[in-house]
């Protein structure tokens, strides 16, 4: 973890009182803290840092970090790679998805700096990505085995991995990095999107790609975007399929794809009225600027594939 982040973090589960978190420093080569503890004054939570990758997770929730299982299982690391990276790699495949999240934030140059956060990184191309129109970036997720490996390329400044074919079948892909991205200005952390480790008001940019549909409480993780969120010049790009699963959330909690909700039937236009203002989530509200669907793909094997469309909104305040 570069030292810098330690400065933009505070106590996630004491965001009240923002408290922020003292570092103890075990090992550390130039700015990079490989291994060391953070710990909350306040609650005595304390979240380690290993690897050089900060885990602020309750402990009672870092069983997560270790299983092999659900999106740290090899194969999703495999399928998600593809998935960030397949334009970049040459893929005949590939789609477009990124490249039009990105242009989100080229458009919005002139607006787009200071600190950005990517909400659900996974393997962090659209951290990458922001990365050419803000001076900092920190992208977050819930699997270890997505920061781990989006650390990696941000070491390594490229991109190897094993792509799979058919069962334990592999061919290696790489390639290297856009010249244009400020590497140095990034880092990834182990964090919860409804328990975000920032101060109120202090994030320039916030991007969530298709992670609404994943949270147990869809409306505290905007919540949580609205108040890290700066009250002048923030920006907000949202994506999302809408595909509800009661695997991930109750279906009271779900922001559409229900009769019986308060919120509209579809998740779109739920959104739509969130960023007016409506129930004061966005509060001040965001000025809807684009609006539109993207298609994207996860590449499980040769032969298995997932073709996704997610709406896209983009606010600004």
């Amino acid at each position: 973890m570069k030292k810098w982040v330690h400065d933009e973090l505070i106590c996630p589960f004491c965001t009240d009182t923002e408290s922020p978190l003292n570092l103890e420093i075990e090992t550390a080569v130039a700015d990079e803290i490989v291994a060391g503890t953070l710990s909350c004054p306040a609650c005595r939570e304390t979240y380690p840092i290993t690897d050089g990758i900060a885990a602020l997770l309750p402990e009672k929730s870092r069983n997560m970090l270790s299983t092999s299982q659900g999106y740290n299982a090899p194969a999703m690391l495999s399928a998600y790679l593809w998935s960030h990276f397949c334009d970049l790699i040459g893929d005949s495949q590939a789609t477009d998805a990124y490249a039009i999240w990105a242009d989100t934030f080229r458009k919005a140059r002139s607006q787009t700096n200071g600190l950005a956060l990517d909400v659900g990184c996974a393997v962090g191309r659209l951290s990458f990505e922001l990365s050419a129109t803000h001076s900092r970036v920190i992208g977050l997720d819930t699997s270890m085995a997505f920061i781990r490996k989006a650390r990696d390329i941000l070491v390594r400044k490229r991109l190897d991995f094993d792509l799979i074919v058919e069962g334990h079948l592999t061919e290696p892909r790489g390639c290297t990095l856009n010249p244009d991205w400020n590497l140095s200005g990034v880092e990834f952390i182990v964090a919860d999107a409804m328990a975000l480790p920032f101060r109120k008001n202090r994030i320039s940019t916030v991007a969530a790609i298709n992670i609404l549909e994943k949270v147990p409480d869809p409306i505290r993780h905007l919540s949580e975007v609205n108040r890290v969120m700066v009250e002048k010049e923030a920006l907000f790009l949202f994506s999302d399929p809408f595909s509800w699963d009661e695997a991930f959330s109750r279906p009271d909690r779900w922001l559409g794809g229900n009769l019986d909700s308060r919120y509209c039937p579809r998740g779109i236009d739920t959104l739509r009225r969130l960023f007016s203002g409506e129930d004061h989530i966005f509060d001040p509200a965001l000025a809807l600027e684009d609006d539109g669907k993207v298609s994207w793909k996860i590449r499980k094997t040769e032969n298995l594939w997932e073709h996704i469309t997610s709406h896209y909104l983009v606010g600004r305040r």
